[in-house]
């Protein structure tokens, strides 16, 4: 068994140093993907923060058998959330920005 698949099995069994090294070297992705965010409005700490969560989740979701390698999927489950994220951020701000109160508006 390979290391990196040996740390995602362990992680996946709750193992938070298996968990933190394998953050720790997924961490170049994940803040580069945070700088690309971040340039177009929402906070580094904020976006940094969501992409950590993602990496987690997308370490607990992925599946060995579909023939997809971790880095792949972890790259791909990562642009999608923050490009999520990033919507509901832009969402938030043009309703802001006009006036108007989501909370209200769901009364």
């Amino acid at each position: 068994m390979s290391e990196l698949k040996e740390l995602i099995s362990k992680a996946k069994g709750k193992d938070l140093d298996a968990m933190g090294e394998l953050f720790n070297q997924f961490k170049p992705l994940l803040k580069s993907r945070t700088r690309k965010c971040s340039k177009y409005g929402p906070e580094y700490e904020d976006v940094f923060q969501q992409a950590s969560l993602l990496f987690i989740l997308a370490v607990y979701d992925y599946r060995e058998k579909g023939g997809i390698p971790f880095a792949g999927y972890v790259k791909k489950r990562i642009n999608w959330g923050l490009w999520m994220y990033y919507r509901k951020y832009l969402k938030q701000k043009i309703e802001t920005s006009c006036g108007l109160n989501p909370k209200e508006l769901h009364r």
